[in-house]
């Protein structure tokens, strides 16, 4: 049952189109598990499988590691972050939030990696690069001079004006949000329903109507409710807590929007710096590099109206590996005096991309939503 629905979790974060399959087992078990296959991680760095002694023992999160002797076991806790299996134990193919399975495993470059497949195994091993966001995350490279900067700025407010006053944008109570996206279900293409719920500043709810991935003959809604103090899925077979990887990601896509940038640009550690002029098809825009909660964005604002009509960052395709999202925003419409767009369309490495994009079905705006929706049922 837990494998079923993390899967389906997965679909529904919109981030693994091609999953690990074996891993999700993973994710929800808490239980200390053996890591690979006992042996001695220090040894194994060093290209040498030597079974670890079970009463040499360092636990690190969910994985416990053995050590052939004492010394080696002194070493990794030295440095354990550059000995234990990387990525916090997610698929190096894939990445968070699917988990890797502990015995399945290689070494590159002196770090241990583990998977969710061994299919995951197979592509990481032929081009490691193409999955280690390490050695693939690229820094904004705009040099960010006064100038740069109060453009960059000037910019960001053109985009708030152009969205709506900006008391009106900051002071936004709630925000609802209905959509269609198209997904794949064993070959079948298929419309899932989404629905975005947030009561500002920092309550968001994210629900999914569609086939079910293993039995698309079924339909299933699924909810995933993030607030300061919890974080849970519920779906048909009950609720249960989100694991941190989850909401890590869950809270990124969120931060994404173009709505959620312009909220935060008096935040402390948001930066915006003017990157020079492009085009977005025919329409004629300024770009800005964005820096906000360590992540990097890059906004096409056009330049007659002040419209965001494009984002552009780096994260995880549809097969696992990094690369470029742009995604172009279109038909544009007033609802309570903000303008947003209600079509987006995605695009990975220049390859469009279904199931990042979507048509907006609704949007509301200040709707007194019922603060019940971000409450975990109770117990039956």
């Amino acid at each position: 049952m837990i494998t079923s629905r993390i899967t389906r979790l997965s679909l529904l974060l919109a981030l693994l189109i091609s999953l690990c399959v074996s891993a999700s087992a993973q994710m929800g078990d808490s239980a200390l598990v053996p890591a690979i296959q006992g042996l001695d991680p220090i040894l194994l760095i060093q290209g040498k499988e030597v079974q670890g002694n079970f009463k040499i023992t360092v636990n690190r999160g969910r994985f416990q590691y053995m050590f052939a002797n004492d010394e080696n076991k002194a070493i990794f806790e030295k440095d354990p972050t550059k000995y234990e299996i990387q990525l916090n134990g997610s698929c190096a193919r894939m990445g968070a939030p699917v988990h890797g399975d502990p015995d399945l495993f290689s070494v590159h470059k002196g770090h241990i990696y583990i998977f969710g497949s061994s299919g995951c195994k197979q592509l990481f091993d032929a081009t490691p690069e193409k999955y280690l966001e390490s050695e693939n995350t690229t820094r904004s490279a705009v040099a960010a001079s006064p100038e740069a900067l109060k453009k960059g700025t000037d910019l960001i407010e053109k985009a708030v004006a152009a969205m709506g006053a900006p008391a009106l944008i900051d002071g936004l109570s709630d925000y609802q949000e209905r959509s269609t996206a198209q997904q794949t279900r064993r070959g079948t293409e298929v419309d899932v329903k989404n629905a975005l719920t947030i009561l500002f500043p920092d309550r968001v709810r994210t629900e999914q109507v569609g086939p079910d991935f293993v039995n698309p003959t079924v339909m299933r809604k699924t909810a995933v409710v993030i607030t300061p103090g919890d974080s849970f899925v519920v779906d048909p077979d009950g609720s249960q807590a989100l694991p941190p990887d989850y909401r890590a990601v869950q809270q990124q896509e969120f931060n994404r929007r173009p709505l959620s940038i312009l909220r935060a640009r008096k935040a402390a550690n948001f930066k915006a710096v003017a990157a020079g002029s492009g085009t977005v098809g025919e329409t004629a825009v300024e770009k800005v590099a964005v820096e906000f909660e360590g992540a990097s964005y890059t906004l096409g604002i056009d330049a007659a109206n002040g419209r965001i009509v494009s984002l552009t960052y780096r994260r995880r395709g549809p097969r696992g590996d990094f690369g470029e999202v742009v995604k172009t925003y279109s038909d544009f419409r007033a609802v309570n005096g903000v303008t947003l767009p209600f079509k987006v369309a995605a695009t990975f490495n220049g390859e469009p991309w279904k199931e990042q994009s979507a048509t907006i079905d609704s949007i509301a705006i200040n709707s007194k939503v019922d603060p019940a929706l971000f409450e975990k049922p109770k117990s039956e």
